[in-house]
């Protein structure tokens, strides 16, 4: 995708090559790097919450399936990992934001400095390359989003239950609990669904760059 952006911007400094402009251009720059960072954080921050999910998902099924002494430590590894799991959410809508925050910002930039070119089949091929960056940044965003908001529902399930068995921690308990514990497993894999889904879109952004 940003290998048109820098080409774009380099253009359009050597058409204006103000000391101002040159100083707007190498801010650009500096912004672009930024957001391929922000990609990265978010890679890793998706990849960490998948990681604690997979755990919650092992520790809820144990719980569900445990008896007599097994039903505490469970029970503590459970809300252990649902805590861990709020933490690594938590980095991840950061993440996003900063992701979004960053190129909102330099996409702006970029539009104004296309204001800059008074060569009309200059200024619409750039403005081409404009859209279709966008659009690819589109399509890494949508994503991360639609998996994001999978997330504190997923988070709100565990909870009820933690808070649930917290006072009613017994075979018969649990036992009355089986459906919906099924039900939260296979919203818990969507939502790793979704998340690896979103590292993928990730990974094929950063590589677009290199």
């Amino acid at each position: 995708m940003f290998r048109l952006l820098l080409p774009a911007l380099s253009l359009l400094m050597v058409l204006c090559p103000s000391s101002a402009y040159a100083a707007s251009q190498q801010a650009n720059n500096l912004r672009l790097n930024l957001l391929l960072e922000r990609v990265e954080v978010s890679l890793q921050a998706h990849l960490a919450l998948v990681e604690q999910l997979h755990l919650d998902q092992e520790t809820l099924l144990a719980l569900g399936s445990a008896a007599g002494d097994d039903l505490q430590p469970i029970y503590v590894a459970t809300s252990n990992n649902y805590r861990d799991s709020v933490e690594a959410a938590v980095s991840v809508s950061s993440a996003i934001a900063g992701v979004n925050q960053t190129a909102i910002t330099l996409f702006e930039k970029w539009r104004d400095e296309i204001g800059y070119l008074t060569d009309a089949r200059l200024k619409a091929d750039n403005e081409a390359q404009f859209a279709a960056s966008w659009q690819r940044y589109e399509e890494l965003i949508q994503p991360l989003k639609q998996s994001e908001a999978m997330i504190d529902p997923v988070l709100a399930e565990l909870r009820k239950f933690l808070t649930y068995f917290k006072y009613a921690l017994d075979e018969p308990s649990i036992a009355s609990r089986k459906t919906e514990l099924s039900d939260t497993d296979n919203n818990i894999v969507a939502l790793i669904n979704a998340l690896t889904a979103s590292t993928v879109k990730s990974k094929a952004f950063l590589e677009s760059t290199q």
